[in-house]
């Protein structure tokens, strides 16, 4: 039984492009945004943190 020989089209090609560069801006900005709420997050911590031991800094004069 002989093999057929596969050739993708260039609607082919550009179709599955597409899709690689959709996942990749997919991934890379969905690790920026938790990158970026994970900056945030420790921002409001610090702040949190920080009013807290100016309060307990404040309390004891």
């Amino acid at each position: 039984m002989p093999e057929e020989e596969r050739k993708l089209t260039d609607a082919d090609i550009d179709a599955i492009v597409d899709r690689f560069e959709n996942k990749v801006a997919e991934r890379f900005y969905g690790d920026l945004g938790r990158g970026v709420w994970g900056v945030v997050w420790k921002a409001i911590v610090a702040i949190i943190v920080g009013i807290a031991a100016y309060g307990s800094l404040k309390g004891m004069k």
